[in-house]
């Protein structure tokens, strides 16, 4: 492997080329691939309290006591302290529509709390002590990995490696050397008149939602390249 090509194409990955920026010389467009699933080691949760009342304390009242019993489930589950988050009190009016006009209920009064567990086990346990009803609802878990910008590194660093392989393998088969790297974006370019494939994409930066089957995280990355052909000239 070329090191000087991969050292070259990862410095030139913050860095964006001019879209419509035209190279000057043949040139050739390689795509490079790396996946790689890895399992996760970090599980969040979601919960919401809200309270309804005419009398604003009362609605108060009763989302601190739900609030406080999702806080002590957190620490008596082992959630990660850092990790532990609850927004502060939001309070609206809330009205629904009857007999073709709005009908007040009353104040609304809402909290959300998030949470990160490093032991599934533990976010299980968590979740069989919710007592969920309309007051108190778990509104979504989330997978991660404690390493994944590592993960992602690696992962982009064996897509750059596969693009060089690529662009090599072009070349040798038309007849011709690879040259320098002409550019490498986050975006696609137009070259020479049609969309030549220029961009780095990582499709995990967003990880995905999953139930508590918990299976695989897949970290993908394709990175697009632009190399001026060396023709001895």
């Amino acid at each position: 492997m070329n090191r000087y090509l991969l050292a070259v194409a990862l410095a030139a990955l913050p860095v964006l080329a001019s879209a419509s920026e035209t190279p000057s010389s043949p040139y050739l467009s390689a795509k490079g691939h790396a996946e790689r699933s890895v399992q996760p080691d970090r599980f969040g949760i979601d919960l919401r309290v809200i309270a309804v009342d005419m009398k604003p304390a009362v609605a108060r009242t009763r989302v601190e006591k739900l609030m406080a019993g999702v806080l002590a489930g957190f620490k008596a589950h082992h959630a990660i302290p850092e990790s532990i988050d609850a927004t502060a009190i939001s309070v609206d009016a809330k009205s629904e529509y009857r007999d073709d006009k709005d009908a007040f209920l009353g104040t609304q009064v809402s909290r959300t709390a998030h949470a990160v567990f490093a032991n599934l086990d533990d976010l299980r346990q968590f979740i069989d002590g919710v007592e969920a009803d309309q007051e108190l609802q778990i509104t979504g878990t989330t997978v991660t990995r404690s390493d994944i910008e590592a993960v992602r590194q690696d992962v982009r660093r064996d897509a750059i490696k596969d693009s060089i392989r690529s662009a090599k393998a072009m070349a040798d088969a038309y007849g011709v050397k690879l040259g320098t790297l002409y550019t490498v974006t986050d975006s696609p370019a137009y070259v020479g008149g049609r969309s030549d494939l220029s961009s780095v994409t990582v499709t995990a930066a967003t990880l995905p939602k999953i139930d508590l089957q918990v299976g695989s995280i897949k970290v993908e990355e394709n990175v697009f390249a632009i190399f001026f052909m060396d023709t001895g000239k």
